[in-house]
């Protein structure tokens, strides 16, 4: 006999049709067990099923689901009913608030549907069927949505949600957007290049686009952070599907959804790989984009590594404008903020330095009563000295690291610099960290040691040092944190450089000729400026040893640094410049007066920027990476006044989108 539940208000024929359409078999995709069973005899089969009302048939105690707005016949048609084994039907019916109505309703529809992929695809109907690719891609996504909730919780998530601009770079046109647009767009537009300048937000930038395609639900992002794969030899999938969040899938899952449009890889800092993992990447990217054409890529990289190995889009990273500066304040300090961002606003060369994101934060971060920083550099010392000065951190770092936490943060960015790369296997962070504690021990600093992974377990769990990978290993919060403290060893190198020819040279050829080196080559440089006579005066020496090796690298050097530092070498600096300059020609010359920011090159540079052919006057605007108008003097106003009108826009509008 054919049961119902809910008052047995179903017509026998209800029922029949009930379990004929169900195959016998109980529509919970989790159970799908059997319910009908041959007598003794067997010749007759009796149904042990219960034809179970989806929305009760009438309402009362127990009712479950009952709607007042369905008429008598709607509650006992074959739609309302769903076929159940016994203990199904019994659960249904329970208080549980799970069983909605539109959940049972997706019950009785995917066994509709198996049942016909079953005949279809010729495959065992039961609750061991495959997946569908559809459910698959419903599993990923909800694998995808839980794996970006654990790096929401980790250092390197943004503490704001201002969302970042950027410009789109199509056929000549820029088109400013914001990263929810971009979001929104991220499956229609080709693969994209992310470029942006040290601290301008790139990880937050791939952050804010996974959380909105996932909000939008166009399709399923998964972040892949470069640096810490590099660490290990799993390949780029292997990686992503070795996280907690993936475990119920697999790679054969990944493929089977990725070969239609919705899934886009997030990868994270191109420019953090050495050349050994660029070329590891080089060849899995290439070998996913030939085997799944349909996977989407977004990929972060900066300004001096664009050798990305696919084409596509370029989306570069615009600084803050003033309302996002003070979004990002309010949100962070309240009022304080927003005094300290209008004190920035007054104060020469911060007003640039808050538009980049990771500065202005530091910022915020400072302190009351905080002396208030001018150059990056002093924004970075002052937030690190902030942080170990409170005084849970204090005493956790002093009980450990015995207050040399510098010595040990310092050599593990030289090692990670050096490498060319923004993370540290656990094995190499420890070679690193007993080597830091021999040789201050050797020093007379300390007379007895600690074990190596108690020393990083302090500075993860109390500095700017984090864990990275699958594969243990260890970065920096930020690469420019990483930069920052490999600077130290910069400032000890050019100091030893003025008398030591060995060091000189070693200045030279591992340090300014290497462009992994730069930035921290660039703190240096800010920090020596700003300090005693001899640092200054090993500064300037640096700088003119930089212009034979880098020239461009000197010339931002020389725009790090200060009148007191230029003074001993300007004279011979124009005079090499001089040499160098072809007159009338926009070469390298120009590239490296401009970089320089010096009005000593004004006279040199004028002609070609006031020059009537605009085949002249832009490119010689552009020749830089950003203009500097402080090349142009203190008369600079009244000179571009006085041109003539096209050259005074063409000159005004270079100035103010790509000056400095």
């Amino acid at each position: 006999m054919i049961k119902s539940n809910n008052r047995d208000d179903f017509s026998q024929a209800t029922k029949n049709r009930l379990a004929k359409q169900a195959r016998y078999h109980c529509s919970n995709p989790s159970c799908r067990k059997l319910t009908s069973a041959p007598t003794s005899d067997g010749i007759k089969e009796v149904n042990i099923g219960v034809a179970a009302h989806i929305c009760a048939a009438a309402p009362g105690s127990g009712a479950r689901r009952y709607r007042a707005d369905m008429t008598a016949e709607q509650r006992k048609s074959h739609e309302n009913g769903i076929w159940l084994c016994q203990d199904c039907a019994k659960a249904i019916d329970s208080a549980d608030p799970s069983f909605s109505e539109s959940f049972l309703q997706d019950w009785k529809k995917k066994h509709s549907e198996d049942m016909w992929r079953s005949v279809i695809d010729k495959v065992a109907f039961g609750p061991s069927m495959p997946l569908t690719v559809g459910e698959i891609s419903a599993r990923l996504r909800v694998a995808a949505a839980a794996d970006l909730a654990v790096f929401r919780r980790t250092p390197k998530w943004p503490g704001t949600n201002v969302a970042l601009t950027l410009t789109l770079k199509v056929k000549h046109v820029d088109e400013a957007l914001s990263t929810r647009a971009l979001a929104n767009a991220v499956t229609t537009l080709d693969d994209l290049m992310l470029v942006a300048a040290p601290g301008m937000g790139k990880t937050t930038t791939l952050f804010q686009i996974a959380e909105g395609v996932l909000e939008i639900g166009n399709c399923t992002p998964l972040i892949v952070p470069l640096g810490d794969w590099a660490t290990g030899a799993d390949t780029l999938l292997v990686s992503i599907l070795k996280r907690p969040a993936f475990h119920d899938i697999s790679e054969k899952d990944f493929r089977a959804v990725a070969t239609k449009p919705g899934v886009v890889l997030l990868l994270d800092g191109w420019n953090e790989l050495d050349a050994a993992a660029r070329e590891r990447a080089r060849v899995q990217i290439t070998a996913l984009k030939t085997e799944l054409p349909e996977l989407g890529l977004v990929i972060s990289t900066r300004r001096q590594a664009l050798d990305i190995p696919f084409g596509g889009t370029r989306v570069d990273l615009l600084p803050l404008d003033d309302e996002q500066q003070m979004e990002i304040a309010r949100a962070m300090r309240g009022e304080a903020g927003a005094q300290l961002i209008d004190q920035a606003w007054r104060t020469a060369g911060v007003r640039e330095l808050v538009t980049i994101p990771l500065y202005l934060t530091a910022l915020l971060s400072l302190p009351d009563g905080a002396p208030f920083p001018t150059t990056k550099e002093e924004v970075l010392r002052r937030f690190v000295a902030a942080h170990e000065q409170e005084a849970r951190r204090a005493a956790a770092l002093y009980a450990v690291v015995l207050g040399f936490q510098q010595d040990y943060l310092d050599n593990l960015a030289v090692f990670a610099t050096t490498t060319a790369n923004t993370a540290i296997t656990d094995s190499n962070a420890r070679k690193a960290v007993a080597e830091t504690a021999r040789v201050l021990m050797a020093d007379g600093q300390m007379t007895i040691t600690t074990q190596p992974d108690t020393l990083l377990d302090t500075l993860v769990s109390n500095h700017v040092l984090t864990r990275s990978g699958d594969t243990p290993g260890y970065s920096f919060q930020h690469q420019q944190f990483q930069e920052w403290y490999a600077s130290h060893y910069v400032e000890r190198l050019m100091l030893q450089a003025v008398s030591d020819p060995a060091a000189r040279e070693k200045l030279n050829v591992d340090v300014l000729d290497q462009r992994p080196w730069e930035e921290a080559v660039l703190f240096a440089v800010e920090r020596s400026a700003r300090g005693d006579t001899a640092h200054k005066a090993a500064c300037s020496a640096a700088i003119r040893t930089a212009f034979d090796v880098d020239p461009v690298l000197a010339a931002d050097m020389i725009f790090r640094a200060t009148d007191e530092v230029w003074a001993p070498i300007g004279a011979e600096m124009r005079s090499l410049a001089e040499q160098w300059h072809a007159p009338g020609k926009v070469d390298r010359a120009v590239r490296f007066m401009i970089a320089s920011g010096r009005p000593e090159f004004g006279d040199l540079l004028w002609p070609l920027i006031s020059h009537a052919n605009t085949q002249v006057h832009l490119p010689a605007l552009r020749a830089a990476k950003r203009f500097r108008p402080s090349v142009l003097g203190n008369d600079a106003l009244a000179r571009i006044a006085a041109l003539p009108p096209e050259i005074r826009k063409n000159v005004l509008h270079e100035i103010a989108s790509h000056g400095e």
